[in-house]
């Protein structure tokens, strides 16, 4: 008999417990936002998911016998929160696990079941030596279960070539109307979290927008390279959209000093770049 079962239990517990020690060397609980864990919430929940995986890490070397199907449990845990941030139009994240380094959402759902697979192995060994025509069976259906993993990513990926390729042929530009929006070179009207100093860049966004979806991660990562970004969703805020007259979705307005220097409706993230840009010009235009 090979003992196949054992070596599943170390490389799972392995994995566990790199993750929850990246974890507490990266403290950084922000790296939940993706899958849409509140702010009060996330510092807790990534400091207890830590807490989980070393736990589960340290049971299965311990080797008791509840681990490897807390381990799978966990597994799946994970690719359905890997699967809702996909779904919420979200297709780079750092799930914080091996390093500081984003990855698509795709490679890390695929990464998700084959934890899970081996998680799975440890809680159901199979006699390798002599495999009976059950164990035959569930190898079949395991590895049928993965070729239509794969077949589902590589449609995934083409989706996203085909939006890609949409995007592109779009308007070069993000559409800037002088009625829609709030007026150029106005004070910009109220907002909450607006500072009124340095550059400010206000997003608007609306459920069951596909672009608004497509658009959030880059809108992250102009945050994370210090614009002070500032999200509104029409759901949460319809007041706010009144005020600033946003004509749809998704809608953005670039803000210097609590002034409105450039706005329109945009598409895509260079459309985006393109306006902060064009707001940043007419500044220093203005300054001249």
């Amino acid at each position: 008999m090979v003992d196949i079962d054992i070596l599943a239990r170390l490389v799972v517990a392995a994995i566990l417990l790199w993750a929850a020690a990246a974890k507490v060397v990266a403290r950084d609980s922000e790296r939940l936002e993706p899958y849409g864990v509140p702010g009060a919430l996330r510092a807790p929940g990534y400091y207890g998911l830590a807490l989980v995986e070393a736990a589960v890490g340290a049971a299965l070397l311990a080797g008791i016998s509840f681990a490897a199907v807390a381990a799978a449990g966990l597994g799946v845990l994970f690719t359905l929160a890997l699967a809702r941030a996909r779904a919420r139009g979200i297709r780079r994240l750092d799930c914080g696990c091996f390093g500081s380094k984003e990855r698509g959402v795709e490679a890390l759902i695929l990464r998700a079941l084959a934890f899970t697979a081996v998680a799975g192995l440890a809680a159901f060994p199979l006699e390798l030596s002599r495999p009976s025509g059950q164990a035959l069976l569930v190898i079949g259906l395991v590895v049928l279960a993965l070729a239509v993993v794969v077949l589902a990513a590589l449609v995934l990926a083409l989706y996203r070539q085909v939006g890609l390729l949409t995007l592109r042929v779009g308007p070069g530009v993000a559409l800037e109307l002088a009625e829609e929006g709030p007026p150029l070179g106005e004070p910009a009207p109220e907002l909450a979290e607006l500072e009124g100093a340095g550059p400010e860049l206000a997003v608007f966004f609306s459920p069951g927008c596909r672009l608004c979806r497509q658009l959030a991660p880059g809108v992250r990562a102009l945050g994370r390279e210090g614009l002070a970004v500032h999200v509104v969703y029409e759901t949460e805020e319809p007041e706010t959209f009144e005020r600033w007259a946003v004509p749809g979705t998704p809608f953005a307005a670039h803000i210097v000093d609590g002034i409105v220097v450039a706005k329109g409706t945009v598409n895509t993230l260079e459309q985006l770049e393109q306006l902060v840009t064009i707001g940043t010009e007419r500044v220093e235009l203005a300054a001249a």
